[in-house]
């Protein structure tokens, strides 16, 4: 599955982005002990420079309840930067593995 990420509510976030948005790839799901399951592990087609450091990968999940990324219609996600991509080796997570730093709306794309 494609995803566009776009209209970050981070200013420092969405000044990083470029005004198409951000593409990925959804290459897994993660579920977090304290934050649920159904994340997906988002490549990105490009990497996201947040505060010097460049992310290529991010994890999302939608904000509605009852409501998934995917659907034929934009979802409001939480969008979380992987600070140090060994924690996705481990057997469990908690969402003191990685870093909340904005919502967006998630859209999916068609496959090419």
């Amino acid at each position: 599955m494609r995803i566009r990420l776009s209209d970050f509510e981070n200013t420092a976030v969405a000044s990083a982005v470029p005004s198409a948005g951000l593409c990925g790839t959804a290459v897994r799901r993660v579920a977090l002990t304290d934050w649920g399951d159904n994340w997906l592990l988002l490549q990105l087609d490009s990497p996201l420079e947040y505060h010097g450091q460049y992310h290529e990968r991010v994890l999302v999940r939608s904000r509605w309840q009852g409501y998934d990324v995917g659907g034929p219609d934009a979802t409001s996600v939480f969008v979380l930067l992987i600070p140090d991509a060994a924690v996705l080796d481990r057997p469990a997570h908690t969402s003191q593995d990685f870093e909340h730093v904005s919502w967006a709306n998630a859209t999916t794309l068609p496959v090419s």
